[in-house]
């Protein structure tokens, strides 16, 4: 049944295609001008060697054509020939210029799907650089925040600073003071803009508060590995000189307490400072 189908739809597209060579369309109006003047010289004579009888018979005035005298049938088969040819041509030019026509939408078509591919492989690209680029970043500020925690824990250095007028400081958080001072390596910056800038402020002020004590605070013998204030300064008619030594002491370190709070509330907004920190 299907190869029944299949053969009358071969044998009716064969015979449009016959059909279109044959009788061509009227909007090729080169094959119907070619193809008239055939038909005209072939059967013109014949029309006109009608009506000269016809007069004659009828109204008994011959009518003599002498441009049709002659037999012209040759050329007008040869012109139908040509009209034949041409209109064979015109529908062959027609199927190349549709076949054109899509391929030229198919290499459309491939070019935009290889367009959107390289594009789609592009963004993939960039999405996974970008997340590792950023993910890199995240993990360097999180070794920021680790250095910084290791050299001064939060809690028990600002403990430390609160008592550092007036009991003094160990030798070892003298030296966390100025490991903390000297951490300008670019390896100690964060890449967030706003925690950095909360850093350096930080460092700053750890260099100020640190350069105070030292210069506050003095090595003696009777309180081992510490530096204490200048207890006889109370007692030997200077005491204004200690209260005062004691007030710089405080204002300092309380600066250095308010910039530490103000990085830890920085991380905290960033999500960098956590129960690991």
């Amino acid at each position: 049944m299907s190869e029944v189908a299949g053969g009358d739809s071969l044998r009716n597209i064969l015979l449009e295609k016959l059909r279109k060579a044959l009788l061509p369309d009227f909007t090729n109006k080169l094959t119907w001008l070619i193809g008239g003047a055939g038909v005209a010289l072939i059967a013109g004579p014949g029309v006109f060697h009608l009506l000269a009888k016809v007069s004659t018979v009828a109204f008994g005035v011959p009518i003599e054509f002498e441009l049709l005298s002659e037999d012209r049938s040759g050329t007008g088969v040869l012109l139908c020939v040509l009209a034949v040819i041409q209109n064979i041509a015109y529908q062959f030019k027609g199927v190349l210029s549709e076949v054109s026509a899509i391929k030229e939408i198919e290499r459309s078509h491939a070019r935009d799907i290889l367009v959107a591919t390289h594009e789609h492989e592009k963004f993939l690209k960039m999405a996974d650089s970008t997340l590792a680029i950023d993910g890199a970043k995240r993990k360097h500020d999180l070794q920021c925040v680790e250095n910084i925690v290791a050299i001064f824990p939060f809690e028990a250095s600002c403990r430390d600073l609160i008592v550092a007028p007036d009991l003094g400081i160990t030798f070892e958080f003298q030296d966390k003071l100025e490991n903390l001072a000297d951490m300008h390596d670019v390896t100690h910056r964060f890449y967030d803009e706003e925690v950095e800038l909360a850093r350096q402020a930080f460092i700053k002020q750890a260099n100020l508060t640190q350069s105070v004590l030292s210069s506050k605070l003095s090595d003696d013998s009777r309180f081992s590995r510490k530096y204490v204030p200048f207890y006889e300064q109370k007692h030997n008619g200077m005491s204004k000189v200690f209260w005062s030594n004691h007030h710089e002491m405080r204002e300092s370190c309380n600066a250095l307490i308010k910039s530490y709070e103000a990085l830890v509330l920085g991380m905290q907004r960033k999500n960098l400072w956590g129960v690991e920190s």
